[in-house]
């Protein structure tokens, strides 16, 4: 049986050229309803990641998670990011959580960040970017102050992509 191919570019999971300089990806996290990640402009305590972008380059929005289809070899739906921002030099795959609960930056980088990034870079050229970034978002610990500077230098040189936990993703 022949892989197929993952268009991580589905028009109908973009959101092209934003045009304002700060706005917020959401998620509403309703499991039953299976909706994907979105760009919010209008300032909302929904946000879970907030974007500043101080380039003068538009950013493109990507839903994965509950969009793009990404299968295991057995068929069954694989772990997705929530999103991924792109402009012609930078790559930043998102995972979104809204939850205190323990584990939830191992579960976010080593199965939903590293799983997309493993599907991207089979079925994408991601070395066309210059700039390759990777972001755990977390509403309910926006500045998260514990150090996982181990996790981070172990993604680096799995991945060669730098990986923050934090809630806002600067562009510049």
């Amino acid at each position: 049986m022949q892989e197929s191919v993952i268009d991580f570019f589905i028009p109908q999971c973009q959101m092209k050229n934003i045009p304002t300089k700060n706005f917020g990806i959401c998620d509403d996290e309703d499991e039953s309803a299976k909706t994907p990640a979105y760009v919010s402009i209008d300032p909302t305590d929904k946000w879970v990641a907030i974007v500043q972008n101080r380039t003068e380059k538009p950013i493109n929005f990507t839903a994965v998670d509950n969009c793009i289809e990404i299968r295991r070899a057995n068929g069954d739906m694989d772990n997705r990011c929530d999103a991924i921002l792109t402009n012609d030099e930078h790559i930043v795959f998102i995972e979104l959580k809204v939850q205190r609960t323990s584990g939830w930056i191992t579960h976010a980088v080593d199965e939903q960040l590293q799983t997309t990034i493993d599907h991207f870079k089979e079925n994408c050229d991601i070395d066309k970017y210059r700039y390759k970034r990777a972001f755990v978002c977390n509403r309910k610990f926006p500045r998260f102050n514990a150090s996982n500077k181990e996790k981070m230098n172990v993604f680096y040189k799995k991945n060669h992509i730098r990986l923050s936990i934090e809630q806002t993703i600067v562009f510049k």
